[in-house]
């Protein structure tokens, strides 16, 4: 059928029925519509898409931040689902969040506490939300660390310490896994 301009009667030339009742006053009852998909489908499959580039096959829990350059270790095992705690030379991130910045650690404090207070606070209330909603079970306090291998010592001491006080006992560091035999200086 070609397409022609609009004209007052263009309840006529739709081919639905349902159209045509409600403009025509018909007052039949029909269900008989016409769908196009083309649209649904396209939308459908962007989405696939979107989620098969998203999708991570190997199972990584974690993902390095790009400031960050992980030590190598010869030694390792995989990492189990935890909150991740970032240390930069400029900054500390718990789950991608910021919590402290480089300067607030490396200053002497006086008081002689070395506890990150919003790091301790967002650490205790992950705590506890598992616990709300795994009663059940026991917390088993890891947290994994993901340190660049420049940090200083005495900022790593702080986030470690943080962690214990906040009930987070066994803390991971991230490391990049190492083949043995590949040349490259053994941890001893």
């Amino acid at each position: 059928m070609p397409i022609t301009t609009p004209h007052p009667h263009l309840f006529s030339s739709v081919d639905l029925e349902v159209a045509k009742a409600k403009l025509g006053h018909a007052g039949r009852k029909s269900s008989y519509a016409a769908l196009n998909l083309v649209a649904y489908i396209d939308m459908m499959t962007m989405l696939v898409i979107f989620l098969l580039m998203s999708f991570s096959a190997t199972g990584e829990i974690l993902f390095v931040q790009k400031n960050i350059v992980l030590p190598d270790a010869q030694n390792w095992t995989d990492l189990e689902r935890a909150p991740v705690i970032g240390v930069s030379k400029d900054v500390v991130t718990l789950d991608g969040s910021q919590v402290a910045t480089a300067d607030e650690l490396m200053k002497d404090s006086s008081t002689g506490d070395f506890k990150i207070a919003e790091l301790h606070d967002k650490l205790v209330t992950l705590k506890n939300n598992y616990k709300l909603l795994h009663p059940s079970e026991d917390f088993n306090g890891i947290a994994i660390v993901q340190s660049d291998k420049n940090v200083e010592y005495k900022m790593l001491k702080k986030i470690t310490y943080t962690a214990a006080v906040a009930g987070y006992q066994n803390v991971n560091f991230a490391v990049t896994p190492k083949t043995k035999g590949g040349g490259g200086p053994a941890a001893q």
